[in-house]
This record gives structure tokens, C-alpha cells and sequence, in this order.
């Protein structure tokens, strides 16, 4: 028997660690004869995710920091990704490990594979979703426990299905699991965003929580977001989140840096920038103004952010 990790990207937000968590679980019900164990990029976690695995009784992933080369004689590292594909945002040392599985809802990015492997990559709202489909296309009856904790997942990622990123699928699924679960989906949605708290987060956890690198046009471009059910209170903090910004691209080595302050409520984000703004100002049609930007509607950093921006460093 093989150890498998499976884990999500670095600065893992809900989404990223609930997917690594049951999809484990699920490969660990289908006995392949192999063990597969949820890790996470970090030592912390979303207060909603901590409190979701505690309430239930599941462990905490484990934290991996690094996957080391293999002695001389032994095999490298079994991993699977969720939530990711991208060697920028996965754990350091992954050219050391051998990629068996991707799991994810993200654009195909530059992780490659020595041999065929368990790929799938589905356009739905959150990962989650598509684990959710995967215990059903494998016939595994997942517990109560487990569907709260991808739905939780699934209303976090989709910001309680009112993401561009949200998709008819994600929606049957969010209304089967809540119709088993005795809840609505979108008032669960709530009290889970409610559950992480509104004034809990420092400026440098704002900036650092959730935030992926992406390589366009040559730069690292690193695209974070704070959602928060009152904007308001967040940007109370603008000065500290300014610096703590400036302070975390310089610490990366990247040149451009986009914050997305998102309010849950109002439905929209606040856009802050620092470092090289050319890519994120042409992507996104704003100015790089001190106090942000204020774009209504905008809610997914894949679609609307990261997506765009892409676009413009081509």
C-alpha cells in the first residue's frame, strides 16, 4: 500500500481544502489499495473550513511543505491536485513528486505528467461540485456529515450562487444536497460566511488568505481575495492593507499585485492594485486609483479577474 497525498494550492481557501479532504475520503471508500491522506499548503485555514471539519469530527489535513527527492531506490511521491494545475501555485518541490491525479474547475495550466493519469477538469462553479458528482458517478453513499462539507464548499466558492463562475450543475446539486441536508442552500450559504467573522483578519491576512500567482506576459502576477460580508469595515483598514500589499509582492519577487476586497452583501468588489499595473489596468478597463476601485458585479476572480487579465498579457 501507497501513501497518496491529496491536496489543493497554496493559501488554500474552503473550496481548495474540503476538495482535498472528500475526495480523499471517497478514494479511501473505493479501496484501490492505496491510502490517501488530505494535506494542506499551510498551517492555517479558513475559520469556516476548521469549524466544519471540527463540528463533524474529520482530522485536519496535514501540513505539506515540501515534497523532498526520493533515496536512491524508491519511488517518488504519489500526489493528486484539487483545486489547481498550475506549478505556481502548488507545493514547492512538486517536479519531485509523481502527479497520479487533478481534480479542479480552473483553466489547464502547466503541471505536465509522465504517464496518463486521472485528470478531470470541469467548468462548474467549485471543485466540490465536481466531487460531489464523483461520489455519485462511483456509486458511493457519502454521509451527512460529508455532503454538508462540500456544500459549505460549494456556497463559498460560488458566493452562495451568485458567481458568474455558477452553473445549472451547480445548482442541482447545491439544491439535492440542501434538500437532503433539511436546509436552504443559499441562507446555509449565509451562516457559513457569517461563521469566518467580519472583523477577524488583519490587513496582511486580507492580502494572504487567498491568493494565487499567475504567470501573464511574462510577470508574476499575483491576484488575491478577501470576501467579507461588510466591505465597509474591511476598507476601515485601507493604509495597512496598502502595505501589507506592497510588503507581499516584494516578499514574492512579483510585479503586479491585484486585491479583490469582495462584499458579499453589496455584491461587488473593491479593486486595489500595486506594483506594475499595465496588465491589470488594460485587463480590467479601470484605473489604478489609491483608494481602489469599485466594480460592481464582479465576484469571481477566475472569470472576472484572472480571465481577463490573461487575455491582455497575450
Amino acid at each position: 500500500m501507497s501513501k497518496v497525498y491529496v491536496f489543493g494550492h497554496k493559501n488554500p481557501d474552503n473550496d481548495a481544502i474540503m476538495s482535498a479532504v472528500m475526495f480523499a475520503q471517497l478514494k479511501n471508500a473505493l479501496n484501490d489499495g492505496n491510502e490517501y491522506v488530505p494535506c494542506m499548503l499551510s498551517q492555517g485555514m479558513p475559520k469556516e473550513t476548521e469549524l466544519m471539519l471540527e463540528k463533524h469530527g474529520f482530522d485536519k489535513p496535514q501540513y505539506l511543505e515540501k515534497i523532498e527527492p526520493a533515496a536512491d531506490g524508491e519511488a517518488k511521491q504519489q500526489v493528486v491536485l484539487t483545486d489547481h494545475n498550475e506549478s505556481s501555485q502548488t507545493v514547492d518541490g512538486i517536479e519531485n513528486a509523481e502527479i497520479v491525479g487533478v481534480v479542479d474547475h480552473h483553466r489547464i495550466g502547466d503541471v505536465t505528467t509522465a504517464n496518463p493519469v486521472f485528470f478531470v477538469a470541469l467548468p462548474w462553479g467549485s471543485t466540490c461540485t465536481i466531487v460531489t458528482y464523483l461520489f455519485k458517478a462511483y456509486g458511493v453513499e457519502m454521509s451527512d456529515a460529508q455532503a454538508e462539507c462540500l456544500l459549505s464548499a460549494m456556497m463559498t466558492d460560488t458566493v452562495m450562487l451568485k458567481s458568474p463562475t455558477t452553473t445549472d450543475v451547480d445548482r442541482t446539486f447545491a439544491a439535492e444536497l440542501g434538500e437532503r441536508l433539511g436546509v436552504d442552500p443559499v441562507e446555509f450559504g449565509k451562516a457559513v460566511f457569517k461563521s469566518r467573522g467580519a472583523g477577524d483578519f488583519t490587513p496582511e491576512q486580507m492580502v494572504s488568505r487567498d491568493i494565487k500567482c499567475f504567470e501573464i506576459g511574462g510577470q508574476q502576477v499575483y491576484i488575491g481575495q478577501y470576501e467579507t460580508v461588510d466591505g465597509a469595515a474591511a476598507l476601515e483598514q485601507l493604509d495597512g492593507i496598502r502595505e501589507a500589499m506592497e510588503a507581499y509582492r516584494t516578499e514574492k519577487g512579483g510585479d503586479a499585485l491585484v486585491l479583490l476586497v469582495t462584499d458579499i452583501l453589496e455584491e461587488g468588489s473593491q479593486v486595489l492594485i500595486c506594483g506594475d499595473d499595465t496588465i491589470p489596468c488594460k485587463g480590467l478597463g479601470i484605473e489604478n486609483k489609491p483608494e481602489g476601485v469599485w466594480m460592481p458585479g464582479v465576484l469571481s476572480r477566475k472569470k472576472q479577474v484572472a480571465a481577463p487579465l490573461i487575455a491582455a498579457g497575450e
